[in-house]
């Protein structure tokens, strides 16, 4: 790669990366604000709680990546254009093919880059978001141990601890049961929690039992004490086993060859297929949107050419490939005929870019949309008469 192909390169991975960089870091935000209940009420610690959410990751950049893509290509192409580096080219004998050879490159990257994420990179990080987050939520010893506070463990049950050591024993135990009519609170000196395969216990040790009401006698109250006592935890702890596993979070393998009894292929046929071939095409999209944006800039334009016209052509144009893109992938499920569309739609988007580039083909924009566009330039560039010299 030459010193032209390094800077072009460069210069266009640069902004890929940025835009990515910044719309993704954005979008987990606002995502990650969802999960935001796993440090408020699940008592994990800021670190779990962005390397759980961090998990969605991979899933926001396969969005973001071809759109990123396209962005570069366009920042890249226009600067080249606007600097008057692509008419130096053109004029030294370059032609455009080989200006877009670095850019294809970068395109080429980010194509395989987005057929691992769906493919392998996605899957597996969907699952282990979910693995993460059911762990967390089954945590009971976490859940309850939170010094200082009082804990709403369910509707009716409120528990606080004064203090918890590190060898897990609690002190100043206190837990209010207002789940059935009659309302117990137990107080504790200490206690600890228990599993078995009984179940989740937590042991109090040195503490009373206060009861009151009841069905026959609203006043009726009783004091007990105790030495040891069981307080049981199980109804707490979430069940794990028989999670549904939505087939976004299994391997290619399993997708492509699901077993009979899978919940999706007795209840919801289709949603495999689907799957399936949204992983594969995933790494298409990105050259058709790169196909868009150099077809209509990697031309030389002089100053008089409007590049305003040009940008208004082709984000339409992406648009609508994003739109058709979505469009068939719904339609996976129930129609045969979108298992070839969801192929051939980027692929005849990355042909008819080709032939136009080669000028096999001329799509030039309606007469009214560039006299729009540079009247447009013209009042915004327009500097007001009181400022001339």
């Amino acid at each position: 790669m030459g010193r032209l192909d390094r800077y072009i390169f460069s210069t266009a991975a640069i902004a890929f990366v940025g835009v990515v960089v910044v719309l993704a870091g954005m979008i987990w935000a606002t995502q990650a604000l969802r999960q935001l209940d796993l440090v408020t009420s699940q008592g994990q610690t800021i670190l779990a709680f962005v390397a759980i959410t961090s998990l969605t990751m991979p899933t926001l950049v396969l969005v973001i990546a071809p759109a990123g893509l396209f962005i570069a290509t366009t920042y890249t192409l226009l600067k080249l254009n606007g600097d008057s580096e692509i008419v130096v080219m053109a004029a030294a004998g370059m032609g455009h093919w080989r200006l877009l050879r670095p850019l294809i490159l970068l395109a080429l990257l980010v194509s395989a880059f987005c057929a691992a994420l769906a493919v392998q990179i996605v899957p597996s990080s969907l699952a282990t978001f979910r693995e993460q987050v059911t762990k967390v939520r089954a945590d009971v010893v976490s859940f309850v141990a939170q010094p200082g506070r009082f804990v709403n463990l369910s509707q009716g049950l409120v528990f606080h601890v004064r203090e918890r050591a590190a060898n897990g024993v609690m002190r100043g135990i206190f837990i209010n049961d207002a789940r059935e009519k009659e309302v117990s609170t137990y107080i504790a000196d200490r206690g600890q929690i228990i599993e078995s395969d009984a179940g989740i216990f937590l042991v109090l040790e040195n503490g009373s039992i206060h009861r009151r009401g009841g069905d026959n006698k609203a006043n009726n109250s009783s004091v007990v004490e105790f030495q040891r006592y069981a307080f049981d935890l199980s109804s707490l702890a979430p069940e794990s086993k028989g999670q549904d596993i939505k087939p976004m979070e299994r391997p290619l393998s399993y997708v492509m060859n699901p077993p009979a009894n899978d919940l999706y292929v007795r209840f919801f046929p289709g949603r495999y297929r689907e799957e399936l071939h949204k992983r594969l095409s995933a790494g298409l999209y990105p050259l058709a949107f790169f196909a868009i944006a150099a077809c209509a800039l990697a031309r030389p334009r002089t100053t008089r050419q409007s590049r305003g016209a040009a940008l208004t052509s082709i984000i339409p144009a992406m648009g609508a490939v994003q739109i058709a893109n979505f469009a068939i992938a719904g339609q996976l499920k129930a129609q045969a005929w979108a298992v070839p569309a969801i192929y051939a739609l980027p692929i005849a988007v990355i042909l008819v870019c080709a032939m136009v580039l080669q000028g096999w083909i001329r799509i030039a924009p309606p007469a009214f949309l560039g006299a729009w566009a540079s009247a447009i330039k013209q009042r915004l560039t327009r500097r007001p008469a009181a400022s001339r010299p």
